[in-house]
């Protein structure tokens, strides 16, 4: 029997993104991307599930403009209990301020421990109304 096959891949950091949504905080603004009234963020919601080796970590997302790569908006910084590689940990926040957008697409880049282990692109959009 060839026990290589029965060995567990752990190169890298083990940190990633498993589900992610932004969405905005008012239903009637869309089911997901960020809302925009005139050039202005309406609040918004970023829910993200992690699988990580089990430990505490500092959390963070980031908003970013994916042509400059300029940090646009930092996310609320939480310390998280990540229960493990057989679980996933799920955290979910509300866009801490209105801040000055213009429609587009943009990236939420998602970091644990200070290690990046995700992104997704997002649409902003003028709010319906």
């Amino acid at each position: 029997m060839d026990l290589t096959a029965l060995t567990a891949n752990i190169d890298g950091h083990q940190r990633k993104i498993v589900m992610s949504r932004v969405r905005p905080a008012q239903p009637s603004h869309g089911d997901s991307g960020i809302a925009l009234e005139g050039d202005r963020t309406l609040p918004f919601t970023v829910t993200r599930a992690w699988n990580a080796p089990a430990g505490n970590y500092s959390e963070r997302w980031y908003l970013v403009d994916p042509e400059t790569r300029e940090v646009l908006l930092e996310g609320p910084e939480h310390h998280v209990l990540i229960w493990g590689l057989l679980a996933w940990t799920e955290v979910t926040d509300r866009s801490p301020a209105a801040i000055p957008l213009t429609p587009g697409t943009y990236l939420v880049v998602f970091a644990l421990g200070g290690i990046m282990g995700g992104q997704i692109e997002v649409e902003a959009r003028l709010a319906a109304g």
